[in-house]
């Protein structure tokens, strides 16, 4: 049975399941998931919890050891085996399904680690466990859902926020829920019994949004300038190699200009997504971009990140983000590059 992250603190009020699958990449929300699911187990008779970590040495007969195993402190244990992998390996597979099949078996078995895949999904251990219990996928929140998850959080805080508010910590946040979290409970602190605005924000907040190349590259295909420049700015802070922002762009340049071919060619827009394993995911921001950019235009830009990339690497340069913001410019349309010059002009 699949729980969603957001449903579990529901869900454990109504008892917890002899097996629960936890995994994801996101961290503060996997660690989240684990107290309540530990608080939860100790409030329903789980005195005791037992943990193990998996690696290739793992001796998978010690969780049937602690089953079996009389306690001096409880009948029933929380008995967890981090896979961070989530791959239990040939062994770890036939002893969970072997775990299932367990009698009288009283203890929870709780499996957590990092983002599961869908091969692990579709294996015959997972699908056993899965009939006896819960699956929890811990998924990143994007940019369309972190202004609800901050709603809830603040609402769990005590804290009252107008919408400007949360548009600002949206911003500030996005990529690291952990600091927005820790932002929030200063909040509840500094501002009882107050309608926290933007004001209180700007106050008492620190830009602290960590962002990656690929998201730089999604906001480019969208077209969108301004949120690219923030990204590009907290890129700069983290000293994110210039060169490895250039490679991804060149990526993105090199793809549409692929997917043009393809279209002048009359090849189906599908099938050409499909031949460059373009996921479905991502196939509307290519579409996006592909209305705003024409060859000549995807020409120049792979000739803008030739030209900055031989620079770079030959002789270095002072300014090389500079360069690179040239370059977001190009690639989000005419409008954003006349901007993007009229603002060099104005700071020279």
């Amino acid at each position: 049975m699949r729980v969603y992250w957001d449903k579990l603190s529901q869900q454990v009020q109504q008892g917890l399941p002899p097996v629960i699958m936890l995994f994801g990449d996101e961290q503060f929300q996997l660690q989240q998931a684990l107290d309540q699911i530990r608080q939860a187990a100790k409030a329903q008779g789980c005195e005791e919890r037992v943990r193990f970590t998996h690696d290739n040495q793992f001796n998978w007969q010690l969780l049937f050891d602690e089953a079996q195993a009389l306690s001096l402190f409880a009948t029933r244990k929380l008995i967890e085996v981090e896979i961070a992998n989530g791959k239990p390996g040939k062994e770890g597979s036939a002893q969970l399904n072997a775990w299932a099949e367990l009698p009288n078996n009283e203890h929870i078995l709780l499996l957590w680690g990092g983002k599961i895949e869908k091969a692990q999904t579709n294996s015959k251990w997972f699908k056993t466990l899965d009939k006896l219990g819960w699956f929890v996928p811990v998924y990143e929140i994007d940019s369309q859902r972190l202004p609800q998850w901050l709603r809830n959080q603040c609402q769990q805080a005590g804290v009252q926020i107008t919408p400007n508010a949360i548009n600002l910590m949206t911003q500030m946040f996005e990529g690291n829920l952990l600091s927005a979290a820790q932002e929030i409970t200063r909040l509840a602190l500094l501002y009882p019994n107050q309608t926290v605005d933007e004001e209180h924000i700007r106050d008492a907040v620190s830009d602290q949004s960590r962002f990656s190349v690929f998201q730089l590259a999604d906001d480019l295909l969208q077209g969108n300038f301004a949120k690219a420049i923030h990204i590009l700015e907290r890129l700069q802070g983290e000293e994110l190699e210039p060169v490895i922002i250039s490679w991804a762009l060149q990526k993105e340049a090199d793809l549409l200009v692929q997917l043009h071919l393809a279209q002048q060619q009359g090849q189906n827009l599908k099938q050409a997504f499909s031949q460059l394993r373009i996921w479905d995911k991502r196939q509307p921001l290519y579409q996006k971009a592909l209305q705003r950019l024409d060859l000549a235009r995807l020409k120049a830009l792979s000739s803008a990140l030739a030209d900055f990339d031989l620079a770079y690497k030959s002789q270095g340069m002072s300014y090389p983000y500079t360069q690179i913001a040239h370059c977001c410019a190009l690639f989000t349309g005419s409008e954003q590059l006349a901007r993007f010059n009229q603002m060099m002009q104005e700071t020279n």
